[in-house]
């Protein structure tokens, strides 16, 4: 456990006993000391889920439709271990063809097509050359919602070398 979530724990704790203390000193009624316990342990959940996308872990979610690709890792299938496989990527969204914003780490399931892709693409980046990655959905036509999850759906990469790009003449 870091400092953060050792501090992160121990005001979660404080508000408890600061909840607890204000339920058995206070002559409310009974139906409000419940909404109020419920509402602390739901903000629980919440901050969790929230400060879990804050702290760089590979985000389920749906990949942007093209994108850059930074870097990706690839853990295979090992039906002995139990590993059902994964492919993480670090990405950059492409906007009119210019990345627009910081890379994200993303996981998708593991797919043979995309780890052949995705080795060759690591491949060239040794080498220089800049890869473009393209979404192909399973199921036809594209999702790209911030609350769908990779998982449900098996997502085909199409990956490509990057347009070279020329230096403005002086």
């Amino acid at each position: 456990m870091t400092n953060s979530s050792l501090m992160l724990t121990f005001l979660y704790v404080a508000v408890a006993v600061l909840l607890l203390v204000l339920c058995l000193a206070t002559a409310w009624k009974r139906w409000i000391k419940i909404s109020m316990i419920v509402v602390v342990t739901l903000t629980y959940f919440i901050a969790n889920h929230t400060f879990e996308d804050m702290l760089g872990w590979p985000t389920p979610r749906v990949l942007p439709e093209k994108f850059a690709i930074v870097s990706a890792v690839i853990e295979e299938p090992n039906k002995e271990r139990g590993i059902d496989g994964a492919i993480y990527l670090w990405v950059t969204p492409l906007d009119t063809n210019r990345p627009s914003a910081v890379p994200r780490a993303y996981k998708l399931p593991y797919l043979k097509d995309n780890h052949s892709q995705l080795s060759e693409a690591q491949r060239k980046s040794r080498q220089g050359i800049r890869q473009i990655g393209v979404v192909e959905r399973a199921g036809g036509g594209s999702g790209s919602s911030w609350f769908k999850v990779n998982a449900d759906n098996k997502i085909k990469l199409r990956v490509s070398d990057a347009p070279v790009t020329r230096l403005p003449e002086k």
